[in-house]
């Protein structure tokens, strides 16, 4: 049973190791949604400028610049969203090894209850046999 248990604390491990990547790519991914909506509320922040002498001139430049910074946004949130399916599949994967590993383990406890406590009913039954067998007779 001891070889079960080290099996089960490893994965227990290795689970909580995909769960704490799989963290991190959640809060990168929460970062790099931020920076766009930082980036759009921007955008918006200089269409209001249109009306100034330095916007008008320089608010064409700025918005194709901003364009193709939130294309590579979107492109790195589409990156982080596949790399955290995979991340999911990876932790699903775990877990379920994890509970194939217990479950075997809650096998081997209950065989090895049930061999018990059937080794302890034979000396019972022994026990009984002898003393039947001793037993004056009237």
């Amino acid at each position: 049973m001891a070889r079960l248990d080290g099996i089960i604390r490893f994965r227990k491990w290795e689970l909580d190791e995909h769960r704490r990547e799989l963290a991190v790519l959640l809060d990168e991914r929460a970062q790099v949604v931020q920076t766009l909506e930082n980036l759009d509320a921007e955008m918006v922040a200089q269409k209001t400028m249109i009306h100034s002498d330095l916007g008008s001139v320089t608010l064409g430049a700025y918005i194709e610049g901003a364009r193709k910074k939130r294309a590579w946004i979107v492109d790195d949130i589409r990156s982080k969203d596949q790399d955290i399916e995979e991340k999911q599949d990876v932790v699903a994967d775990a877990f379920k090894e994890l509970k194939t590993f217990e479950i075997a383990e809650r096998r081997q406890q209950d065989r090895y209850r049930r061999e018990i406590d059937r080794q302890e009913q034979n000396e019972l039954d022994d026990l009984g046999r002898r003393a039947f067998e001793n037993a004056p007779v009237p």
